[in-house]
């Protein structure tokens, strides 16, 4: 009943306690400042009274109103600020030089098919490489503000004999020709079957990401249009964004912790630290 964030009162209610001991301990010992010790440890021992009972007074006004529950409350409210205020002190010593949660972002990772292109499966033609709607837009944007951007993809068909490897380097180059040059790109060619440890929703390709562009994992963000990339950054201790398309499923959109409706719009969330 007393509110969160009273970590000022219970600062100014432990020194008011702290000056009032030492006050009336030096009235004690030094007997001819005893006068003024004493004035100081009646003003600073008024002022811990006045806290320590408004503090007791808001928690008893929460409830229930029982006797035995005034005498809890009035004994906690008495423990409660020395505990508060070291509790703090001994995380911030814990801790001291740890750096805020979650850090900036650094680095941008894009599904393929589905989220920088419209997909076409088991596509093995540059020519059929199309674009998604303010896909250069946002991959600019980006860039000029110092994001690294790079690809995690799926390409199964490498598995499955439908794509070669030159295909998958013609359309994966066809790609840069429309957007830029990806600073990464972590390409699984394996099928569901393989049982790899690459294929999304793992873990991998996102975390070879970083490795490769030098940045944590958390410092990542995934953008996808399906559950499976948002699982992948999930996995890898990564933010994610779903920009969903006609493919992409209601459940998934609702599940999702961050939806765009567009790539523009994921690069702004982005850029202004909104995930």
């Amino acid at each position: 009943g007393a509110g969160r964030g009273r970590l000022p009162w219970h600062v100014a209610t432990v020194a008011a306690g702290t000056t009032a001991l030492a006050a009336g301990l030096g009235a004690a010992r030094v007997p001819r400042r005893r006068g003024g010790s004493q004035r100081v440890a009646a003003v600073a021992g008024a002022t811990w009274l006045a806290l320590s009972s408004d503090f007791a007074l808001r928690r008893i006004a929460a409830g229930p109103p029982q006797p035995v529950e005034w005498v809890r409350m009035a004994t906690t409210s008495v423990l409660i600020p020395p505990v508060a205020l070291w509790q703090r002190l001994s995380g911030r010593r814990r801790h001291r030089g740890a750096s805020a949660w979650p850090p900036p972002v650094r680095a941008v990772l894009f599904d393929r098919d589905g989220t920088l292109v419209v997909d076409v499966p088991y596509n093995t033609d540059p020519g059929l490489v199309q674009a998604r709607p303010h896909a250069r837009e946002a991959l600019d944007l980006l860039r000029c503000n110092g994001m690294r951007v790079g690809v995690v993809t799926n390409q199964s068909g490498v598995g499955r004999g439908t794509i070669s490897g030159a295909d998958l380097a013609a359309v994966n180059g066809a790609v840069e020709e429309q957007l830029g040059p990806f600073d990464t790109w972590q390409v699984c060619r394996h099928t569901p079957e393989a049982g790899c440890a690459c294929r999304k929703p793992g873990p991998a390709l996102v975390l070879a990401a970083a490795r490769e562009l030098g940045v944590r994992p958390e410092e990542c963000v995934l953008v996808g249009d399906i559950e499976t990339d948002l699982l992948a950054a999930r996995a890898a201790g990564a933010r994610s964004v779903l920009v969903p398309t006609s493919e992409t499923l209601a459940r998934e959109v609702a599940d999702a912790p961050v939806v765009a409706t567009d790539l523009l719009g994921a690069a702004h969330l982005v850029l202004e630290g909104a995930l």
